[in-house]
C-alpha cells in the first residue's frame, strides 16, 4: 500500500504517508525502512522524502520538481520567497525539491548577501558539465594508471637493489 502510494507519489514525505494512511510514526516508520532494504523505496538522505526505486537516470521529476525548474527557467534569479509566491508551493516543499534539482544540475545556485537566487541551467550547460567530468575522470584515470606503473617499476627496482 506505501510503496504505491511513493510510486504515484514520489517526493512523498513522512508526515505526508502518516497523514494519508494514519497510521502510528512507529508503524510507518518499520514499513519504509522494510521497503528499503528490499529496494523497492529510496529515500533522499534524511529529509525522509520517499521516492520509488529506479535506476538514478531513470528518476524523474515529480509536478513539484517540474514546476520549480519551470518557474525557475521563466524569472532567472528568483529567491525562494517570490518562488513561493509565484508557485504557490510552500517554502518547505520548495526546500525540500531544490537539492534534487540541483544533484540533477538541472538549477544552480549563487548567494548574493542573505538571499540565495535560483537559476535555470540551459541543455547545452548540462551537457558541458556532464562531458567536463567524464575528461576530467578520463584523464584521473589516465594519470592513476602512469603513477601505479611508476611506483611499480620502482618497487621492482627497489627489490633488486636490495639483493
Amino acid at each position: 500500500m506505501i510503496e504505491a502510494y511513493i510510486s504515484k507519489h514520489p517526493g512523498s514525505s513522512f508526515s505526508e504517508l502518516r497523514d494519508i494512511f494514519q497510521l502510528p510514526d512507529s508503524t510507518i516508520r518499520y514499513h519504509l525502512k522494510d521497503l528499503e532494504k528490499k529496494g523497492k523505496i529510496i529515500s533522499d538522505s534524511n529529509k525522509r522524502i520517499y521516492y520509488p526505486s529506479k535506476p538514478e537516470g531513470e528518476r524523474t521529476l515529480n509536478k513539484t520538481q517540474q514546476q520549480l525548474s519551470y518557474a525557475i527557467k521563466q524569472h532567472p534569479g528568483i529567491i525562494q520567497k517570490e518562488l513561493s509566491i509565484i508557485t504557490k508551493i510552500k517554502p518547505l516543499t520548495i526546500r525540500n525539491n531544490v537539492p534534487f534539482l540541483i544533484e540533477k544540475e538541472i538549477i544552480y545556485t549563487k548567494k548574493i548577501g542573505r538571499e540565495v537566487h535560483y537559476y535555470y541551467r540551459s541543455p547545452e550547460e548540462i551537457e558541458r558539465i556532464k562531458m567536463s567530468r567524464f575528461v576530467t575522470k578520463f584523464l584521473q584515470r589516465k594519470i592513476d594508471e602512469e603513477t601505479f606503473l611508476q611506483l611499480r617499476q620502482g618497487l621492482i627496482e627497489a627489490k633488486l637493489n636490495y639483493f
